[in-house]
């Protein structure tokens, strides 16, 4: 009786298995797909992390009961390693060549330097402790977005604080402009000349856009992006009411229904988005890196697209998960730097003990790899 029970609980954690497997196909297929031409493909791909979870749990399993199933999870392990890096790679560090020409770029997504709080003291502490962090960074280039300034403020005349007296050069696009006459928009300072410039414009409704610079880094130009894609618009408010919802099917199917449509409608724009970006990418004649707030998952059809495509900072020299989202969903990595040949990252690091935004920063050190001729 004991040996049927075995055989049935064997080929129940069997089916179990290989529908995992089936699920992580799935979400790998519609990782290609673009949301805005079949949008459930995206929440499909938005699941890839869990299949992927539960398929580690599966080779244990097989592995502590000593069954040749095992190879079933750890092929799709293997054949799978590249997306488990997105979630957790491993790196050792690298050491800089001798007189390596190195590029050092912070990514930031400063929230308005939280300036619709208000202006109680502690509120105005903070926001000039967050200003003053990104003014002093040690980064040749700062990417900021969802950046403020208000030139006739003591606080947020942000253009001044960290451009004009640091003497770097700057670009800065302007979205919005709030009913205090202070601009919202996205900005790129660098220590580098600036030789061109520009916007990817999405469209008139949206203020989400790139901007790119081309900087002259010691005899070789460098084109810099930095991104600002489609919002989730997932709000803390609206976690905590379908967290609430929970055990009213009424109200919980009504904040599921929310919560959907607010993310196919982000999975849509911003697979739009990401075609237009990396379309302007291809023709840069220039080493690109590409960074900023992409608002989406390594398990998206924004990420997978820019990774097909070019180098992720945080894969080749991070380590850990690398969370960026400072709100009430934890582990989300949705600020990203990659970058095309002739670049290499040889360090990346999540800036943890800055919190005051709802993002964390992120920086990355590359080299400049010398030039054929240049290695003759």
């Amino acid at each position: 009786m004991s040996g049927t029970f075995k055989k049935i609980r064997r080929r129940i954690w069997l089916v179990l298995n290989i529908g995992v497997v089936l699920w992580v196909l799935a979400g790998v297929l519609c990782l290609q797909v673009p949301p805005q031409k079949f949008w459930p493909a995206g929440f499909v791909a938005f699941s890839l992390p869990g299949a992927l979870v539960f398929n580690f749990f599966f080779l244990l399993y097989w592995a502590l009961r000593r069954s040749w199933l095992f190879v079933l999870p750890l092929a799709v392990l293997l054949l799978g390693w590249n997306y488990y890096a997105r979630l957790f790679p491993i790196n050792f560090g690298q050491e800089l060549p001798q007189e390596a020409k190195t590029l050092q770029v912070l990514s930031f997504n400063t929230h308005m330097f939280n300036a619709y709080l208000g202006q109680t003291p502690r509120e105005a502490e903070a926001a000039k402790e967050m200003i003053e962090w990104i003014a002093e960074h040690p980064a040749d280039v700062y990417c900021l977005q969802e950046f403020y300034s208000k030139r006739h403020s003591n606080l947020y005349n942000t253009i001044s604080k960290i451009g004009v007296r640091y003497n770097k050069h700057r670009f800065f696009s302007v979205a919005n402009i709030d009913r205090e006459k202070g601009d919202i928009g996205v900005a790129i300072f660098s220590k580098y000349p600036i030789v061109e410039k520009g916007v990817i414009n999405f469209n008139k409704s949206s203020a989400n856009r790139v901007i790119w610079t081309d900087l002259e880094v010691n005899g070789d130009t460098v084109r810099i992006y930095a991104a600002h894609l489609q919002s989730m618009s997932i709000k803390s408010e609206d976690i905590e009411n379908t967290y609430s919802a929970i055990g009213n099917e009424e109200s919980f199917k009504k904040e599921g229904r929310n919560l959907a449509r607010r993310l196919r409608s982000g999975f849509v724009a911003r697979g739009e988005q990401v075609d237009m970006l990396l379309e302007h990418v291809r023709e840069s004649p220039y080493r690109s890196i590409v960074c900023g707030d992409f608002n989406d998952i390594p398990f998206s059809y924004t990420y997978n697209e820019l990774a097909e495509e070019l180098d992720n900072a945080f894969v080749e020299a991070g380590a850990g998960i690398g969370a960026t989202y400072n709100g009430p969903l934890p582990f989300l990595r949705i600020d990203n730097q990659f970058y095309t040949d002739g670049l290499r990252a040889v360090k990346f690091e999540t800036h943890h003990e800055m919190s005051l935004s709802d993002h964390y920063p992120i920086s990355a050190t590359y080299v400049v790899e010398p030039r054929a001729a240049e290695t003759r």
